[in-house]
Parts: C-alpha cells; sequence; structure tokens
C-alpha cells in the first residue's frame, strides 16, 4: 500500500515537473515569440516611415525654396550656387539658371521674375512699318560743270596786262581780265575804219550798196576777235584804230584755273581762265556695283558735310557711264540745293540714302540668332513674362538697325530682342533644340562640331569612309553666306596675295592694331582688284571689295572688323573650294556681331580672335580644318576630321 501511493506520489510529481517544464518552455518561448512580433511590426513601421520620408523628399515644399544655381552663359556647364562668384574659364559674370521641366523635344523655357531681372531680357513688339533700306557712301564735293566757264583768246598775240593773276580771285561779270596786243587786231579796225568812210561816201546806188555790205563785215570781222559791239562803235566814233584788245568776264564766278601770265604769247582759241560758280556745286558720290540698283536719277537724298555737319539736300542728276576698274564703283553725281551755303570744293561728304521699299514685317536687328541661313528668335508665350519658345523665321533684307521677316512671325507678337543669346545656351545646356542645335541634344558652350563646311557635321566622328569622295570631290562650295564657289575659275597662283594679305589683316585686328590693318586692307584690295575674275563669282568679288579704296578712312577698329566679316566669309567660300595652300582653320565666335557670331580663317590651330583682340582673344572655337590644292589627295579626311578646341576662356 505504501509502496503503490510512494509511486503515485512519483507519478504525479512527474506529471507536476512535466506541466511545470511545458509551462516554463511556454513561458520562455511567449516572450521571444512576442518579441519577434514586436520586432516584426517595428521593422515594418521604420520600413513605412523611410517610405514616407523618402517621398517627402522629392515632394514639392511650398516653404523651403530649391537652391538657385548660376552658370556662366559662355560656358554653362559650369555652375555655382554663388552670384557673385566669376566663371573661372573666362572670368565672365555668372546667370541664373532657369528651373524648368528639362524635355528634350521642346524649345520652350520659363524663368522666374528674378532671374528675367538679373538676364536683363527685353522684348519688342514684331511691327508692319515702312522699310527702307539704308545705302553709306562717301564723296567729295565738286563745281557743277554746268556752270563752268572758260575764256579763250579770240585773236592771236601778247598778253601786256593781266588783271586777275592768281587762282581763286572771285571776279564779277563784266569785270576786265586780260589784254592782249594784237596786230591782226590792228588791222582789222583799219579796215573797218576804211569801210566806215567808204560808206559814208556819196556815190551811186550800186556802190553804197556794196560798200554797206564791206561795213558789215568789217565789224563782224572785229565782233569775232573778241571786241563788243560797244567797243567796234568807240572805234568808230574815234577813228582811231587800236592793237590791243580788253577781255572782260562774261560770268561773275570763282577763277579756278588760269593758263597765262603776263607776258606770254597765246594763239586765237588758247584757253586763258576758267571760271566756276561757286553757289552752284556737285556731291559726286562713289557706289559699289552691287549698290547701283539702289540709286536712280531723279532721287533726292540727304547727305552730311564732314566739316560743319550740317545737312545738305540734293537730287541726283546723273551717273557715271562705266565702272572704275580699280575700285569697282560708279560715280553718282548729286546737285546740291542749298547754293547759299558756302562750299568748298574737294570737301570730304558721306551720306545715308533712305531707299523706300513699301510695307513689310520687322522685328530689331539684335532678336534673331543667325546661323547660315538658319534664323532663330525667342517669342513670348502669351500673357506669361517669363515663358519663352524658340521659333525659326525666315529673314530678309537688314535693314538699318531692323530686319525684314518674310515668315514665322505675325504682327504684334513680342520677340526677345535683347538676352536671346544667354536664353540659347541654357537650351543648349539642357540638350534641347537651339540656335547650335536645331535637333537638340547638341553641344553646349563652345563645343561645335568641324566638317567640310563651315556648318558640314564632323563625317569622320560617324566612321564614315572618304576614300570615295576622294575620288569624286564636289565642285561646288557654299559658304556661310551662301555663296556658291566652283572649283578651277581662278588660277590659285592669283589668289595667294589675297590670302596673304587676308591673313596680315586678322594679324592686325587680334593685336587691336588699326594702322597696320590699313595697310593690310589697302594690299588686300589691291591683290582683289589684280585678279582676273570670271563673272561666275561676281558675288564673291563684291564681297571681297567691302571697303575698297577707303581703308584709309577707316577710324574706328569696330569698323575695320565689320569689313573684315564681309571679307571673311567670301574668303572661307574660295578656302572650301580649295584654293589656298596648304591648311586653313575655320574659327568660329558666337559672341561676334552682338551675338551673331562671326568666322574667319587662320593658318594655324592657335585661337586668336580678331573680332574682341585683347578684349576676348580667345573666344572661339576651331569648327574645322580646310585643305588646300597641294594636298588634295588627303584633303577630305583632313576636312572630316572632328575639331573640337576649347581653348580655355575669351
Amino acid at each position: 500500500m505504501k509502496n503503490i501511493n510512494f509511486v503515485k506520489i512519483i507519478a504525479a510529481v512527474f506529471v507536476l515537473i512535466v506541466i511545470a517544464t511545458t509551462v516554463l518552455g511556454i513561458a520562455f518561448q511567449t516572450p521571444k515569440a512576442g518579441h519577434a512580433h514586436a520586432a516584426t511590426i517595428e521593422n515594418s513601421q521604420a520600413v513605412d516611415h523611410s517610405d514616407h520620408d523618402h517621398a517627402g523628399e522629392n515632394s514639392e515644399n511650398p516653404f523651403v525654396e530649391e537652391a538657385q544655381l548660376y552658370t556662366c552663359s559662355m560656358h554653362p556647364h559650369f555652375r555655382s550656387e554663388d552670384p557673385n562668384e566669376r566663371c573661372p574659364i573666362c572670368g565672365m559674370e555668372l546667370v541664373p539658371v532657369a528651373r524648368n521641366n528639362e524635355d528634350s523635344a521642346s524649345t520652350n523655357i520659363e524663368f522666374s521674375e528674378r532671374s528675367l531681372a538679373l538676364l536683363n531680357v527685353q522684348t519688342q513688339p514684331v511691327v508692319r512699318k515702312e522699310g527702307n533700306q539704308q545705302l553709306r557712301v562717301t564723296g567729295q564735293l565738286e563745281f557743277d560743270e554746268r556752270a563752268l566757264t572758260s575764256i579763250s583768246a579770240w585773236t592771236g598775240g601778247r598778253i601786256e596786262r593781266l588783271y586777275i593773276n592768281f587762282t581763286g580771285a572771285s571776279v564779277n561779270q563784266n569785270d576786265p581780265l586780260v589784254e592782249i596786243y594784237s596786230p591782226e587786231l590792228l588791222v582789222a579796225q583799219q579796215e573797218l575804219l576804211q569801210a566806215q568812210k567808204n560808206a559814208d561816201t556819196t556815190v551811186p546806188g550800186f556802190l553804197q550798196e556794196s560798200n554797206q555790205t564791206t561795213l558789215r563785215a568789217a565789224r563782224e570781222r572785229l565782233r569775232l576777235l573778241g571786241l563788243t559791239q560797244a567797243q567796234i562803235d568807240a572805234v568808230v566814233e574815234s577813228g582811231t584804230a587800236s592793237d590791243r584788245v580788253l577781255i572782260r568776264s562774261p560770268s561773275s564766278g570763282l577763277v579756278v584755273t588760269r593758263n597765262v601770265a603776263q607776258g606770254d604769247y597765246v594763239n586765237a582759241g588758247d584757253s586763258l581762265f576758267e571760271l566756276a560758280d561757286n553757289n552752284k556745286m556737285w556731291a559726286v558720290f562713289e557706289v559699289f556695283e552691287r549698290d547701283l540698283a539702289l540709286v536712280a536719277v531723279g532721287q533726292h537724298i540727304e547727305f552730311a558735310l564732314q566739316a560743319t555737319g550740317s545737312a545738305v539736300h540734293g537730287e541726283i542728276i546723273s551717273v557715271s557711264p562705266r565702272i572704275d576698274a580699280d575700285r569697282r564703283t560708279r560715280e553718282v553725281r548729286v546737285a546740291i540745293d542749298e547754293s547759299e551755303q558756302l562750299l568748298t570744293a574737294g570737301a570730304f561728304t558721306s551720306a545715308n540714302i533712305q531707299i523706300p521699299l513699301g510695307n513689310m514685317l520687322m522685328i530689331p536687328a539684335s532678336a534673331p540668332l543667325v546661323t547660315g541661313k538658319r534664323a532663330v528668335v525667342y517669342v513670348r508665350d502669351g500673357e506669361q513674362a517669363g515663358s519663352f519658345s524658340a521659333r525659326t523665321i525666315e529673314l530678309g533684307r537688314k535693314l538699318g538697325d531692323s530686319y525684314e521677316v518674310l515668315s514665322g512671325l505675325s504682327e504684334g507678337e513680342l520677340v526677345v530682342s535683347r538676352g536671346a543669346f544667354l536664353i540659347d545656351s541654357e537650351l543648349q545646356l539642357r540638350g534641347q533644340p537651339s540656335m547650335m542645335a536645331p535637333e537638340g541634344g547638341g553641344a553646349t558652350g563652345h563645343e561645335h562640331h568641324g566638317g567640310n563646311s563651315v556648318d558640314q557635321p564632323a563625317a569622320s566622328a560617324q566612321g564614315v569612309d572618304h576614300s570615295a569622295h576622294n575620288d569624286s570631290a564636289q565642285s561646288e562650295h557654299t559658304s556661310d553666306s551662301g555663296m556658291v564657289v566652283s572649283q578651277n575659275e581662278v588660277d590659285s597662283a592669283e589668289l595667294a596675295p589675297v590670302f596673304a594679305a587676308y591673313h596680315k589683316m586678322w594679324g592686325a585686328l587680334q593685336n587691336d592694331n588699326l594702322a597696320d590693318w590699313q595697310t593690310a586692307a589697302t594690299d588686300f584690295h589691291e591683290s582683289v582688284a589684280a585678279v582676273n575674275w570670271p563673272d561666275s563669282l561676281n558675288a564673291v568679288v563684291e564681297q571681297l571689295s567691302t571697303g575698297a579704296g577707303h581703308a584709309h578712312h577707316v577710324a574706328s577698329i569696330s569698323t575695320a572688323r565689320n569689313q573684315f566679316h564681309q571679307h571673311s566669309q567670301a574668303m572661307i567660300a574660295l578656302a572650301e573650294a580649295g584654293y589656298h595652300e596648304g591648311e586653313l582653320h575655320v574659327m568660329f565666335c558666337p559672341m561676334a556681331r552682338s551675338g551673331q557670331g562671326a568666322s574667319w580663317l587662320q593658318q594655324d590651330d592657335e585661337l586668336l580672335n580678331p573680332y574682341y583682340g585683347a578684349m576676348m582673344l580667345r573666344c572661339g572655337d576651331n569648327k574645322g580644318v580646310l585643305s588646300g590644292h597641294d594636298n588634295e589627295a588627303h584633303g577630305s579626311d583632313d576636312m572630316g576630321d572632328q575639331r573640337n578646341h576649347d581653348h580655355g576662356g575669351h
């Protein structure tokens, strides 16, 4: 019995131990399970919280403004948050970067009011008004040829007395000029006196008529010898013959030529003096061949005298019958209306002739960004002051400080007249369509692509095989100005002095030396005139002749640089056709000509900017290499070579 109870007790203890162990196990396991569950929840909450914070960072916070970035308009890859910092490459002031959705297919850009104020963006409306072509010409004053009087000797003899003995003397009508001793005159007067005596004698009727005829012939002979009717009557009344004749001035004027001195012997018909009416003047202007269609006889113009600065009006009365072979100009004579003004022959004058062209759409000349034949303007979008869109337009003629618009704009639209280049730089930075990269994704800053032509993309960058091109080179080339130049039209040897003088002009301008440019420009125009140009290159010759004959009159280096731009367009066209020796580098500066850009040629790849000189000597890029006639075999490969040289600043 005791044993049974002991067994029961042992069994109960065992059960209790098992129960206790189970309870303890559950007790120990439950906290662990609960802790794991809590940890899972906590981790889940942490993940959700992290996601929430991340979303909050990407969401717009109306109370936190994103930091404004600033960039260089010429090197837009540089960014800074400090508006007072300068570009480390060129030293230019920074401009604010517009914040906008960077849609690579969009040509729209939006600026804040603060950004617009910093960029100083200005707009002007497209207007329709009367267009006037301005033709700038120079010339000098001359005496009106219609008011010139030549005084000649009516009879041969010796100059006994010279009343006017210097050039420039002013005479009035009927003033004595010269007294001539003439034996012929003495004989003629004696014949007159004898004829008068015979006419006064009473004779039969038939003889009386004969005597009167002889008298009339004697009087006529004296008249032909220079005596007036009053002088002839005086001889008859005095009854005395004189061997001297007094020549008087037939009109008032200025003695511009004196051909005799006292004591000289003269023959009948010799010129003694030339008189000019100093109240009747001409302005004689030189008009280049390309501008002749803009002037016509009967046209009224206004011009200024350099000495006084006063405005003078006149009418075109004649155009010279032929073009000057050296200057490639024709003389246009303008009769001056203001005869009461004190004018001097030989005085330098300049005219700005206004030629009416009719009603047309016009925009400021500073509005379009022009590359070759393509022009881009930025138009304000509706009433949104800070939103602008790029638009390609077709330009017509440049009329002073305005451009004619042929298509692409409507009257009243607002175009950016100042700051367009800065807006375009931002689009280039974003890889959106812009002036330099019409398809978008193009170069930024000064990264331009060299090619066979100034505007042709680099072929070698695409791995194009040029061997076929070497065998069949193009026979025509088109420059930025649109001029087409064919090969083998001019002897390249004749153009060598032209290229040499052009390089001297470039050297003078990049050194800011106006005097050296004047010398080089004179050599340049003489070299151009010496070339035997075919008629097919008339457009090139006209471009090269810009400023011909007036280099020594250019007093401003900015004028010289404007002429150099005209010369460069034609020279690039000739170089693209291979008329030069060796290799020439085509350089381009987008800031030249008020942001319109300009190209030039150099013999080496060390970029030196002739449009800015020391101010921004390194501004620009190498757009490509043009091979000359002495290395045509490998010229195409060089032409296709990609030349994106950033020369490190402006």
